[in-house]
């Protein structure tokens, strides 16, 4: 008969904590009735229940298996009235020998815990292993570890180091629950006693090592799990969180994506996301935003090897290949096919970091990502080299450019896009000293805001886009409904490649207005451009700031400009408190309630704007004081701003308030698990205040818009959307509080003292009916009856003549 290889036998201790005569007397007769012939003590009486025959099939089994695998190891039980006399009891046990604690079982009143704070009990067990050392193997985990705590059904989340355990019916399913999770132990330590220990992947350290080198502490882990990138995983999250890196969560992939993309456009946070096979396609169209913002990270999936034969979720095969579709989007795609390409591999994906074209996506197989390299073969990481200083730029556009700010008398609009602080703080100084009115957009909330720094921007004109853009932009542009002429006016954009998004102009008025535009690619000129200037942005506007000299006379014409145009209250609609509430009523109460806080206590917020007409009227109608996120940027998916709030949260030392509709809602997960998850148990800090408005009038509202302008019976099915709204709640997860609130009257909630409140979740399910008014809907809401002033064109659209205008001189 072959020597086992447990010769010579482990004394095996089971530890219960208990305040209670039931786990002491169940792990006593377990452990006797799976002793066998071995040495066993049982300081307290063994269960008398009688042996079911599930119980008996338990015992049965276990004998089979304890008898081959231990037959010379000996059984101890031990009994504490706390977990802090474990470790003298089972030391005491071990008597210097040979010991292993293979189950520890806690049923104890002081060591119940709710399901999403498990964190005290899982510190205080890593202490006791620590104390042990030595004397006594043990472990924490599942396997090692029961836990008996009450029934906790309001939520449910498993990251305990321990198996948790609700008390049963009956008292033979203690005993015979125990008497499994026993043999399960042995087991586990028995295999991986024979088990080489894993080492660390040399691509997750690589990545790691590159990311920290070109960001610190900034970058950010968001993972999907899967059995291909799970051990990947825990080696790039054990380098992150030893790095001080968040780890921001996502309920998808797809969410993943959102929250690198929030995080890169806000902070200019870079990124390593991780998705198993085949889920390179579960990013939707937010990869393409990625590709266009030009995003800076890694986004590593698993796939199959070239070799298999229909692999499971594999894309990469002998009979089907997915990197053409992949690399047709314009963006870096490595494959690293074998161990042996690994160094190959990631120069490449370095070098396209660096050369700033983008998400970099690394598919390799999972034995791939799992590999540990020798030292010699490791890749290495290249230097950061610093920035060159931003030199002010010479150009003959520049040129034209300082001619057109210093002396020609005509009003000027800057849609800004995305800046780098120097740049932005530059562009705030000639807006002020040349008199050029600001604007943002739609897809870009919050490039430039009416308050910065405490201060109010009175260059600040609103928003300028096809749908949500400002009264007062259209007042501004617009002469007797009419697009004012370019000689009278000069429409610039910085930073943005004008997409169809951002204007409200058709293609032959862009022609029209030959916009000037500065931006900092070629492939992001515009065909209509009049005046473009293709440099690093920052270095065109100092150069014009240096050379900034404005004619006074001209300087004052553009503030008076600016000055003549006002603020709009909206459609009178919006005055009305009909219920259900309007949208116009509703917005044009919260942004009284915005521009208080904001002007007597400093109030700042992010602003998280989904696509659908809550978005709009949010963008169009509130006062902003940052830089904010919008799911109207390039393929416009509905709810990607939700998607984003786990990553626009993190680090977030400012409010955030999101705006989204219940169509937009319904199109992906119920974010809110994610975020007590990632603020709560995590302990991802957010001191501030999250609050998420969801608008409920049962339709996709803009489509409705748009089929009532052409049929206004166009009222069915195709853009109803079935919502319904949970009871208000206030639960609490720590110091994290969520709160849910219905509301019907704008006066339901003290929303001024709300917003403020720290450490708060809010829900707001806000019950609205649906409208056409107002809000930028299209270019066609300024010629509503409701506006501050009837437009000529209005009348011309209903057959009334327009009064004939006098001669010109």
């Amino acid at each position: 008969m072959p020597e086992t290889p447990h010769s010579g036998g482990l004394r095996r201790l089971v530890a219960v904590v208990s305040d209670r005569d039931v786990a002491g007397p169940a792990a006593a007769r377990a452990l006797r009735d799976l002793a066998g012939a071995r040495d066993v003590v049982t300081p307290v009486e063994p269960a008398g229940h009688d042996a079911t025959d599930a119980y008996r099939e338990v015992v049965e089994r276990g004998l089979r298996f304890l008898d081959l695998v231990g037959p010379e190891d000996r059984f101890t039980l031990v009994t504490a009235d706390s977990l802090a006399g474990v470790e003298s009891a089972v030391t005491e046990a071990a008597a210097g020998g040979k010991a292993v604690l293979s189950l520890l079982v806690v049923d104890h009143q002081e060591l119940r815990y709710r399901m999403t704070s498990p964190d005290d009990l899982n510190t205080r067990l890593a202490k006791l292993a620590a104390a042990l050392g030595d004397a006594v193997e043990f472990e924490p985990s599942p396997y090692t570890v029961h836990v008996y705590t009450d029934p906790d059904v309001e939520s449910f989340y498993s990251v305990e180091l321990f198996t948790p355990r609700w008390a049963p019916d009956e008292e033979w399913v203690v005993t015979a629950d125990l008497a499994c999770a026993f043999v399960d132990s042995v087991q586990l330590h028995s295999n991986r006693r024979l088990r080489p220990a894993l080492k660390t992947s040399t691509m997750a350290d690589a990545l790691a090592d590159f990311l920290t080198a070109e960001a610190g502490t900034s970058w950010g882990l968001h993972y999907y799990t899967g059995s291909g990138v799970a051990t990947f995983i825990d080696d790039i999250e054990r380098r992150a969180v030893g790095n001080g890196n968040p780890i921001v969560r996502g309920p998808s992939e797809h969410s993943l994506a959102c929250s690198a993309l929030a995080r890169w456009t806000l902070d200019g946070a870079p990124f390593a996301i991780v998705a198993t096979s085949g889920m390179h396609e579960e990013f939707r169209g937010t990869l393409a935003n990625h590709i266009s913002v030009g995003t800076r990270g890694f986004i590593v999936c698993c796939d199959s090897k070239l070799d298999a034969w229909h692999p499971f979720q594999g894309t990469m095969h002998l009979t089907e290949d997915s990197r053409p579709s992949l690399l047709a989007r314009g963006f870096p795609v490595v494959h690293i096919p074998r161990s042996a390409d690994i160094a190959r591999g990631l120069a490449e994906a370095f070098e396209a970091y660096s050369a700033g074209k983008g998400p970099v996506m690394i598919i390799a197989p999972r034995d791939v990502l799992q590999t540990t390299l020798p030292d010699d073969q490791r890749p290495e990481i290249p230097r950061v080299t610093p920035r060159p200083a931003v030199e002010a730029v010479r150009s003959p556009e520049v040129d034209r450019l300082v001619t057109l700010l210093n002396t020609e008398r005509r009003r000027l609009l800057c849609q800004v896009g995305p800046l780098s602080g120097p740049a932005l703080e530059l562009m705030y100084e000639l807006a002020r000293e040349a008199g050029i009115g600001l604007a943002d957009s739609v897809a870009q909330p919050g490039t430039v805001n009416r308050y910065r720094d405490g201060r109010t921007v009175d260059e600040y004109i609103g928003t300028l886009s096809m749908y949500g853009y400002s009264p007062r932009v259209f007042e501004y542009l617009y002469k007797d409904g009419a697009l004012r002429p370019s000689g009278e006016q000069a429409v610039m954009f910085v930073g943005t490649p004008i997409p169809q998004i951002d204007t409200p102009f058709s293609e032959i008025s862009l022609r029209q207005l030959a916009p000037v535009q500065i931006v900092e690619r070629e492939v992001d000129r515009a065909p209509f451009t009049g005046l473009g200037v293709v440099a690093d942005i920052e270095g065109v506007l100092r150069a014009l700031r240096e050379r900034l000299d404005v004619d006074p006379e001209v300087l004052a014409y553009r503030r008076a400009a600016i000055a003549s145009s006002r603020d709009s209250d909206g459609d009178v609609i919006g005055l009305l408190p009909v219920l259900p509430m309007t949208t116009n009523h509703f917005f044009r109460r919260l942004r009284g309630v915005l521009d208080g806080l904001i002007r007597e206590q400093d109030y700042r917020y992010v602003g998280v704007y989904d696509i659908g007409r809550a978005g709009l009227s949010a963008v169009n109608s509130l006062p902003r004081t940052s830089k904010s996120f919008s799911g109207w940027y390039g393929r416009g998916l509905m709810g990607d701003g939700l998607m984003a709030l786990p990553g626009i949260v993190t680090r977030r030392d400012e409010n955030v308030i999101s705006f989204t509709g219940d169509g937009t809602a319904a199109m992906v997960p119920d974010i809110v698990p994610t975020l007590v998850q990632q603020i709560a148990v995590d302990h991802s800090a957010f001191r501030r205040n999250l609050t998420i408005f969801r608008f409920v009038n049962g339709s996709h509202s803009v489509i409705r818009t748009y089929r009532e302008s052409v049929d206004p019976g166009a009222v069915d099915g195709q853009c109803g959307v079935l919502t319904f709204t949970p009871e208000d709640y206030d639960r609490r997860y720590g110091s994290l509080l969520v709160r849910h609130r219905r509301v019907t009257r704008f006066e339901d909630v003290p929303f001024a003292e709300q917003l403020q409140e720290p450490e708060t979740v809010n829900l707001y399910s806000v019950l609205l009916g649906h409208n056409n008014e107002g809000d930028g809907l299209s270019r066609f809401s300024s010629l509503g009856w409701q506006r501050d002033e009837l437009s000529p064109k209005a009348l011309a659209v209903a057959g009334v003549p327009l009064p004939e205008r006098p001669a010109k001189p």
